[in-house]
């Protein structure tokens, strides 16, 4: 196939390692034309791993919208605060465009994006990965295909490791609404995302639970600093001693997510110079954030399945389950093993699936993701994509709902909620 031009707004993280990274593996598929992200370093370092010329590489994405190049794709991995203006902007310029989650900051900007999509004829991928994972297709297509008889129940559980959670949400770019989107967000969009896909229903109810528990300053240790060093009196035994996460990996493992986040250099030098001056380096009881780090939401579906995900970031390890109830049998799946049991009434048989799952890309999800986005680009295929704005915004619908419930102790009404979003996005 012919390589779809694209420009890529964000050289972070997504932008760089995985939509940059992408293209200069499969030349063949997609091809990075332009470049704008604000970091210098940053920027001359993805400008030069895609060969971009001066005039190609901008500091703004205003002026890269502007100079009107040849691509017909904008990847947008901005951070969550500045998803909104270039999406819009992309839009208007003719360009389909892949967003990362989530879309915005509040439900109507959401919907806003998404007319604009729909207005303009143009793809809107939202960068729900699960989706394209082998393990959750597998799922789904149990869960639709009716083996399980009607589905009553729909338990999802993510539990975000201990340093996961301390790095990006308690010091790091996710830690309070100021930068971010609520932690049920933030983290679980996906799997709020794939509660809506395994229902296959239009939700009616959302009620929500939750908390900010364990990374709080009546946790500190007594005599704590404010910075871990060896001034902490338990800084040999404290998990999320910072020096201890963040300067131990050698280099060749440092140049990676989640270090790379610290320092794009990947020296120990590099990053203790970093760390003294960075939030990463910051105790864990003494940060500014104000996310939740333990949260329940439940929801009533109109088919009669209730759905519940519990989401918490005090986990000794990554793990995400699903557990599926039918009238007929039941699913239970663990996505980092790639193990799914299938039972079914009156059989004492016990069906054992196993998917291949890689600790990386999300289990191949991202590359799975951007295989189908340029399939459907190439062939303009606007109604085939999987995980279209329109799709995905379900999910975040279901999100900010959960924080309404959350916030203000009662039930959301599904139906009232997409009305009051609706007239929010016409103002």
């Amino acid at each position: 196939m012919t390589p779809i031009p694209v420009v890529l707004v964000g050289a972070g993280n997504r932008g760089r390692y995985v939509y940059g990274a992408y293209a200069l593996r499969n030349p063949e598929r997609m091809r990075v034309v332009a470049l704008a992200e604000p970091l210098e370093e940053r920027r001359r370092a993805t400008a030069a791993e895609h060969g971009l010329t001066p005039d190609r590489v901008f500091a703004d994405w205003r002026e890269l919208l502007a100079a009107r190049s040849d691509a017909r794709v904008a990847v947008i991995a901005t951070g969550d605060t500045e998803h909104v203006e270039p999406a819009l902007a992309a839009l208007a310029n003719g360009l389909h465009v892949l967003l990362e989650k989530p879309m915005a900051l509040d439900a109507a900007d959401c919907l806003r994006v998404v007319a604009a999509a729909e207005r303009e004829r143009r793809i809107l991928q939202i960068s729900h990965v699960l989706r394209y994972m082998d393990f959750y297709a597998r799922v789904q297509a149990i869960a639709a295909s009716g083996a399980l008889g009607a589905l009553q129940m729909l338990d999802l559980r993510e539990h975000v490791s201990y340093w996961h959670m301390a790095h990006s949400y308690v010091r790091g770019k996710f830690r309070n609404r100021e930068v971010a989107a609520p932690f049920i967000l933030a983290k679980s969009c996906h799997d709020l995302d794939l509660m809506a896909w395994l229902a296959a229903s239009p939700s009616l109810q959302v009620s929500s639970f939750g908390g900010l528990g364990t990374y709080v300053s009546e946790r500190a240790p007594e005599n704590a600093p404010e910075r871990c060093s060896a001034r902490c009196p338990v800084q040999a035994t404290c998990a999320w001693d910072a020096e201890r996460f963040y300067l131990s990996p050698e280099e060749s493992v440092a140049r990676h997510w989640p270090w790379s986040d610290l320092s794009s250099d990947p020296s120990r030098e590099a990053r203790r110079r970093a760390l003294a001056v960075s939030p990463y380096g910051r105790c864990v009881y003494r940060c500014d954030n104000d996310v939740m780090d333990h949260q329940v939401v439940s929801v009533a579906f109109e088919n009669g399945l209730i759905g519940t995900l519990g989401v918490h970031g005090c986990a000794s390890e990554e793990r995400r389950t699903v557990r599926i109830s039918g009238t007929r049998g039941e699913l239970r799946g663990i996505m980092q093993t790639g193990l799914i049991e299938v039972s079914r009434h009156g059989s004492p048989e016990l069906e054992t699936i196993r998917i291949t799952a890689s600790p990386f890309g999300h289990a191949r999800g991202d590359r799975g993701l951007l295989d189908h986005f340029c399939d459907v680009v190439a062939r303009d295929a606007l109604d085939e994509v999987r995980a279209s704005g329109r799709v995905a915004l379900e999910s975040h619908l279901l999100g900010f709902a959960s924080e309404r419930a959350r916030i203000e102790g009662r039930v959301v009404d599904m139906t009232a909620y997409r009305a009051e979003v609706a007239r929010s996005a016409e103002q």
